[in-house]
């Protein structure tokens, strides 16, 4: 059985083992040691990386109570190698998982919720808590009080007890497992079953940000950094309020009274271009109607406008069939959407568009006054024509 070197000293970044067995999974190379210092993942925590012997490791799995080291090439069963963990990696994934017993221990002590679940990611890290809803005043306490344990600097101490001498500590939640049982502590603080890596001190975590709430599965998901993540994205949202006070030419203080004024005067212009777009689009209507062809219910408007879009056209083809004309048009050039209308009483457009579409590989249908649809690029053509022909007989299939 491997010698786990990672729990005993989690700082340990080279060692020296024997390669012990080689085998192929998935395609690649792996080998087993006797000692490894890498951490196969697991409880939310990923598995490291590093180097064996020039080799890189892209992966730690363990099966079977065997850890297996995943290869780039293949290494000689049998022989003593040096072997290295990708130390900037481990150290992050310590400050994170440990951050996370603190910050999910403060949501217990200021909110009373639980932690359901936990993963920690490239960028962030994520924990599911079991609350409806935390307001940011809440939020704020319970990132105030996990700070405060960060820059107490307690010591985070390592148990491993039988299960049944588990009733010693007050865990956030006891574990299914059976034999001996690892306890991570922060000192006076938290007491949680856990077998990832952690730092040493509370204080080696530096410090923890809460970065975005959001409602999942009747609880609250939290995202949340800490040390070197949480230093980078200060720097990162740093350089992002320069730039926009640069753009803005406004001091800090004065930055969100500058972006309220951009938004008054962005919602004016909107305004003011709206009824300059209706007023252009009710001439553009008399002008289709004006020249197109008379059917059977009216004049009827075929036409595709690649460089416009759907809610535009759509606006059109209501104007059109306000004034008495059928609006038979599609917007967009890769992937075109349809837009049918016609006066009330006249022609059915979601019967005759569902029509279309299905003879011409299209999805579509609605209401007999208005219907949406897509059609393909390379058959649009040809749909556009034949419900301009039924529009203009007036066919059965189209008529109300």
């Amino acid at each position: 059985m491997t010698r786990r070197l990672y729990y005993e000293d989690s700082f340990l970044r080279e060692f020296e083992a024997t390669v012990v067995d080689v085998t192929t999974r998935d395609g690649a190379p792996h080998a087993e040691l006797d000692r490894t210092a890498f951490y196969p993942g697991g409880g939310g925590q990923p598995p490291d990386r590093g180097m064996i012997e020039g080799i890189p490791v892209s992966d730690v799995l363990e099966a079977d109570g065997r850890l297996w080291h995943r290869l780039e090439r293949e290494i000689a069963s049998g022989v003593l190698v040096k072997a290295s963990i990708d130390w900037t990696r481990r150290f992050d994934h310590m400050q994170q998982h440990t951050g996370q017993h603190i910050l999910s221990q403060a949501f217990i002590e200021v909110a009373r919720a639980e932690t359901r679940s936990f993963h920690l990611g490239e960028s962030e890290v994520v924990i599911d808590v079991d609350h409806p809803g935390p307001d940011v005043a809440l939020l704020s306490k319970v990132e105030d009080r996990a700070n405060e344990i960060l820059w107490e600097d307690r010591e985070v101490r390592v148990h491993e007890v039988p299960r049944e001498m588990l009733d010693r500590f007050p865990l956030r939640k006891v574990p299914q497992v059976e034999g001996i049982v690892r306890v991570v502590e922060v000192s006076d603080f938290d007491w949680s079953a856990c077998g990832g890596t952690h730092v040493r001190r509370s204080g080696q975590v530096g410090a923890l940000s809460i970065l975005a709430t959001e409602r999942y599965k009747g609880g609250t998901r939290v995202a949340f950094v800490c040390g070197g993540r949480a230093l980078r994205r200060a720097r990162e949202r740093g350089a992002l309020l320069k730039g926009l006070c640069l753009d803005f030419t406004s001091g800090e203080a004065d930055l969100p009274r500058a972006v309220a004024r951009l938004k008054e005067e962005r919602e004016r212009a909107d305004r003011r271009l709206k009824g300059l777009l209706k007023d252009a689009l009710e001439r553009e209507a008399d002008s289709l109607i004006a020249g197109a062809p008379r059917g059977a219910h009216g004049p009827v408007v075929a036409r595709h406008f690649p460089d416009r879009d759907l809610s535009e056209v759509g606006m059109l083809a209501a104007l059109i069939s306000e004034r008495g004309g059928i609006a038979l048009l599609a917007a967009g050039e890769e992937a075109p959407r349809a837009q049918f209308s016609a006066p009330a009483g006249t022609m059915a457009m979601g019967e005759l568009l569902g029509r279309i579409c299905r003879e011409h590989g299209g999805k579509g249908g609605g209401r007999p006054e208005s219907a949406q649809g897509a059609i393909p690029r390379h058959s649009l053509e040809a749909a556009l024509g034949a419900a301009r022909d039924a529009a203009l007989a007036g066919r059965p299939e189209g008529s109300v």
